[in-house]
């Protein structure tokens, strides 16, 4: 089910080349039932079980957390910096490697949304530049979307890397990208010129903090899909509230490019 700000999107003229889109990976471009990319490479198969079981258990002290909207960003922040450590600390104790990463997603539950593909192929022949500007792990995006056959030129990946030296973890030393930082003024200054050459952009995510990818500036330019597939009666009108557009009930990206396509204007 779509709910729509139908006064946003009168005011939005679209060409193929006057936008850029934003997007969120984990259960954006998944599906709600998917693994998320720090968890489909904690299977027991190919690790030690106690990493999943001690990472459960940070997520159990630092999921309410993160959902706590009253709590000030400061100190959020500063749990999300605390939570993302440990985790990454994980996977480096216990010997991840590049080998079984790969296998995790191949053979990971990690399913992408119905008609991304064809979204994303749209895009990269339209030449829209795709920026994925994901909290998650970065090396299991570039492996979904290459074993899908849709890592294309025009997609650029924002996230936690891991470094491998010779199929080897090296510890993680780069700047944290988490849920409350997450936004295009962490881009390289390469993508934020492309992104100035924009006129709009596209914007999703299935968090209500993924709307803060863009400063509010460019929240009048910026048209946001929010997708929000649990508890959806007590979450609506929060998300009504923070996205253009809302979609429920496993919405696919077809209905995405079909609102896409209405805002389309031939390019003279």
């Amino acid at each position: 089910m779509l709910y729509q700000n139908k006064g946003k999107l009168n005011q939005l003229s679209l060409t193929a080349s006057n936008y850029a889109v934003l997007i969120d990976f984990d259960r954006t471009m998944t599906t709600i039932d998917s693994d998320d990319s720090w968890t489909v490479i904690q299977n027991p198969n190919f690790l030690n079980p106690d990493l999943s079981i001690k990472s459960n258990k940070l997520a159990q002290k630092y999921c309410p957390i993160e959902m706590d909207y009253h709590m000030p960003s400061e100190e959020k922040y500063s749990h999300m910096i605390d939570w993302y450590t440990q985790v990454l600390d994980l996977y480096y104790q216990y010997g991840l490697t590049k080998e079984k990463l790969i296998s995790c997603v191949k053979y990971g539950n990690l399913t992408l949304r119905e008609g991304l593909k064809d979204f994303l192929f749209t895009l990269h022949h339209n030449h829209v530049p795709v920026i994925i500007l994901s909290a998650g792990i970065g090396n299991v995006i570039e492996e979904v979307l290459t074993l899908h056959h849709c890592f294309y030129d025009n997609i650029h990946i924002i996230s936690n890397f891991f470094t491998f030296q010779d199929n080897t973890l090296l510890p993680f030393s780069n700047p944290i990208l988490h849920t409350c930082n997450k936004t295009i003024k962490t881009l390289p200054n390469p993508l934020i010129q492309i992104l100035k050459q924009k006129e709009y952009f596209l914007l999703f995510g299935d968090f209500i903090e993924d709307i803060h990818m863009v400063p509010k500036g460019y929240l009048p330019k910026t048209l946001s899909f929010g997708f929000l597939e649990k508890n959806i009666n007590e979450n609506l009108q929060p998300y009504r509230n923070a996205f253009d557009i809302v979609l429920t009930d496993n919405t696919s990206f077809y209905e995405v490019q079909n609102i896409i396509h209405s805002l389309m204007k031939n390019e003279d």
